[in-house]
C-alpha cells in the first residue's frame, strides 16, 4: 500500500506540527477565560501569553476596552436570542418580555456583577458606549426583533425602527444598571413594562402606519 502523506491533524495529534501562530479568536477566547475568571485584563500579558507582541494585539482588537466588549458580547448575544426564544406572545407584550427576561438574565450573571463591581465607571463605559461592539449589536437585534414583529402585522411602530431600537437598548440599560447610575437595585419588570408603553404609543397623527424605513447599513 502507499504510504499517504500526514494531514495536518495527524501531525497536530502526534505532535509533529509546527507551532500554530496565534489569531485575533485566539485573543478574544484568551480575554474571555480571563475575564471569566475575575482577572483584569493586561494587554501586555495578554500578548505575552498569546506568543505575540502588543502591538500585534492593539491592531487585532483596537483597544482593551473594544476587546473586552467583544468578550460581553459572546456572552450577551447568545442571553438575547434566549430570551427572544422563550417569550411568548406578540407585538409589545412579546418584545416586553424578551426585555424583562434578558435584564433579568444579564443583572443574575455573576462574572458581570464584579466586572462592575471593579469599576464601575469603566465598566459602564463599555457597556454603553455607542462606541463599544456591545451597545451598537444589542441596536442592531433589536432592529432585528421590531422588523419582524411589524412582517408579521404584530406591532404598528410608533417611531423608526431604528430610533426604537436605540431606546430599546436605552431601556434596558436604565433598569438594568440602576445600582451605579442610581443605587438602586435592576428591575427587569420595569425594563418590560416602559418597553410595552413604548412599542403600545400611538401612531404619529396623521397616518395609520409608521414605515419602518429603509434598513441602515452596518458599519464595519
Amino acid at each position: 500500500m502507499t504510504d499517504l502523506a500526514a494531514t495536518p491533524l495527524e501531525r497536530a495529534v502526534s505532535g509533529g506540527a509546527a507551532a500554530r501562530r496565534p489569531t485575533p479568536l485566539d485573543a478574544l477566547r484568551l480575554a474571555r477565560r480571563h475575564w471569566l475568571a475575575g482577572d483584569r485584563i493586561d494587554m501586555g500579558a495578554l500578548a505575552e501569553e498569546l506568543g505575540t507582541s502588543r502591538a500585534t494585539l492593539y491592531n487585532w482588537v483596537g483597544s482593551k476596552e473594544r476587546l473586552i466588549g467583544e468578550v460581553l458580547w459572546t456572552l450577551g448575544e447568545p442571553t438575547m436570542r434566549r430570551a427572544q426564544e422563550e417569550a411568548s406572545g406578540s407585538g409589545p407584550e412579546y418584545v416586553g418580555e424578551v426585555a424583562e427576561r434578558f435584564v433579568t438574565a444579564v443583572a443574575g450573571f455573576a462574572p458581570l456583577r464584579r466586572f462592575i463591581e471593579q469599576d464601575p465607571e469603566f465598566a459602564l463605559r463599555i457597556l454603553t458606549s455607542k462606541r463599544s461592539p456591545l451597545q451598537r449589536r444589542l441596536i442592531e437585534m433589536n432592529r432585528e426583533l421590531l422588523e419582524r414583529q411589524v412582517a408579521a402585522g404584530a406591532l404598528d411602530p410608533p417611531l423608526d425602527l431604528d430610533t426604537l431600537a436605540y431606546l430599546l437598548a436605552r431601556i434596558a440599560e436604565s433598569f438594568l444598571y440602576t445600582n451605579v447610575i442610581t443605587g438602586d437595585e435592576p428591575d427587569p419588570v420595569k425594563a418590560g413594562q416602559a418597553t410595552r408603553v413604548l412599542l403600545s404609543a400611538p401612531a404619529p397623527s396623521g397616518r395609520t402606519s409608521a414605515p419602518s424605513g429603509p434598513r441602515r447599513r452596518r458599519r464595519t
